[in-house]
């Protein structure tokens, strides 16, 4: 939406409220302090339209004054310089993992204060993680010290099917969950705005906020940890609809995906396929589980059988990828998730197929890369999840 066509736009004054406020709220998030007059000129509003939400922004705790300008060479008042006050609000993330939950509460900034990190409860029963999230929310906000009254709301990235409008987790493979409406328990045990999506699409979004990287409207995320997950951002957006890039068939190789269907591409290069392959063909010295982390310090050690499964699974991942980027050719393609922490151990293999199976006058336009927040990605992105719904309504923009 062009910001020239806001103030001649008709409708809900609402609305019209919360995409103003979505413009100064983002301009002042990448920003280092400004004016009045200067929101105004850059997002070309009146200024009584910029004061009025500024107003209702600092009265909110939202927007905090910073300093003074300085004042016009003809004299007058100093200008009033304004930012995110961000110690104004709070919101708290919760990544809903198989293996542990990690619960955080960050400031308007998205900066994560304090963090719990704790084994998932075994049963996987909807009423046991339920209890043990709602604990973790109440234990993180007594921690970090900060009132209730200051949280806008509970974010929760979770693997599986999710429908983000209405909450409701359609079908978790990892917990063997069927159409949990998530978010309604959780706001009746919390008292909380709780707000639920794909931890992939959550990660991207935690990725394109947080990220070390520049600007590019066009982004395809993948996520490698246990499984295989993925999301599309286009034109600046992130899509809202199903991605699933671990389910495309890549070999002809009859090996059973947990989808049920064979060949999958998370059936032979994710973390679990990966720890299958390596239990099957190593055997550990004290008998117990060798892990993808193990199998990536034997590979930097030298182990060529761990090599070998490393190079397989980028491979297989590189493959994949040249189908996206000859269909997408998006400008970048991220790869986060556990084992992403292999660096280039997983990295180059994946550049190397993705290169021989890519059409070169296409991927000389994208860079892939591996994320920049690893293992983070999913609580900072469950934490902007709520920002963007509850305070910056990035969506109306």
């Amino acid at each position: 939406m062009s910001v020239q066509a806001l103030d001649t736009r008709k409708g809900d004054p609402k609305l019209m409220g919360q995409i103003n406020q979505a413009l100064i709220l983002n301009l002042l998030r990448n920003g280092n302090g400004l004016s009045r007059t200067q929101i105004a000129q850059k997002l070309k509003l009146s200024k009584a339209t910029v004061s009025r939400v500024i107003n209702g922004l600092i009265e909110n705790k939202i927007v905090s004054v910073i300093g003074e300008g300085e004042s016009k060479k003809t004299g007058g008042r100093h200008p009033v310089i304004l930012s995110t006050n961000s110690s104004g609000r709070f919101v708290i993330g919760i990544d809903l993992g198989t293996t542990n939950i990690v619960v955080g509460i960050a400031n308007l900034k998205g900066e994560i204060i304090k963090k719990i990190r704790v084994p998932t409860d075994c049963s996987h029963s909807v009423e046991k993680i339920i209890l043990q999230i709602s604990n973790l929310v109440e234990e993180v906000i007594k921690q970090a010290n900060i009132k209730k009254n200051l949280i806008e709301g509970i974010g929760i990235a979770e693997a599986g099917i999710v429908d983000s409008s209405s909450g409701i987790i359609r079908y978790s493979p990892n917990f063997n969950w069927k159409n949990v409406n998530i978010t309604s328990i959780l706001e009746q045990k919390t008292g909380l705005h709780v707000f639920a999506d794909n931890c992939t699409r959550v990660m991207a979004i935690g990725e394109i906020w947080h990220g070390e990287r520049e600007s590019v409207n066009n982004i395809f995320y993948v996520n490698v940890g246990y499984g295989i997950g993925s999301a599309l951002m286009i034109n600046g957006k992130l899509y809202n609809k199903h991605s699933e890039f671990g389910h495309i068939p890549i070999t002809d190789e009859k090996i059973l995906c947990n989808c049920g269907k064979y060949g999958c591409l998370e059936a032979v290069a994710s973390g679990n396929a990966i720890e299958q392959k390596a239990n099957h063909l190593h055997n550990d010295s004290k008998n117990r589980w060798i892990t993808a982390k193990d199998i990536a310090e034997r590979a930097e050690q030298g182990d060529l059988v761990a090599q070998k499964i490393f190079k397989e699974a980028g491979y297989y991942i590189g493959k994949g990828l040249s189908f996206i980027e000859n269909v997408f050719n998006p400008d970048k393609i991220i790869i986060g998730g556990g084992i992403s922490a292999a660096g280039k151990l997983l990295l180059d293999p994946i550049v190397e197929s993705y290169n021989y199976f890519t059409m070169a006058i296409i991927k000389s336009t994208t860079k892939i890369e591996l994320s920049t927040i690893g293992m983070d990605a999913g609580i900072y992105g469950a934490v902007t999840m709520v920002l963007n719904k509850r305070i910056f309504y990035t969506s109306l923009l």
